[in-house]
């Protein structure tokens, strides 16, 4: 499955990575943050350091992933698909907040396996 990760500078960010890196099914294809692109993932996320050479990047290539996740501070994912258009095939997941309430015009299922696993594996975008 190949990924992308939008705010991979902050901790769920960097945590997503640590998670990703090693796992067979899953190759990152882009981590994203326009504030440290060029730089090597490691030097904000020390801990991974010896793991990946990957760098930051400004970049946004949705036509070249599976999935993407949003990794953004609270209240900039509902922004930021708001100002970006994102392939209907590319899944989004959005690990931030906005959308993990229901409510009128959200079309988001709350990623809770244990609850939701049919909506999960239907559904283009999920929640956490």
């Amino acid at each position: 499955m190949k990924i992308g990760i939008l705010g991979a500078a902050g901790y769920t960010g960097g945590e997503l990575i640590r998670l990703l890196i090693n796992h067979p099914q899953a190759e990152i294809v882009f981590a994203n943050s326009e504030s440290n692109a060029g730089n090597p993932v490691t030097d904000v996320h020390e801990g991974l350091y010896g793991d990946t050479d990957m760098c930051f990047t400004s970049e946004m290539p949705f036509d070249k992933v599976d999935v993407v996740f949003f990794c953004f501070g609270h209240g900039k994912s509902r922004q930021f698909l708001q100002e970006h258009d994102i392939p209907a095939n590319v899944k989004i997941i959005d690990l931030a907040q906005d959308f993990r309430l229901a409510e009128p015009g959200n079309d988001y299922v709350y990623g809770l396996p244990e609850i939701n696993r049919d909506k999960i594996a239907t559904y283009r975008q999920a929640s956490r």
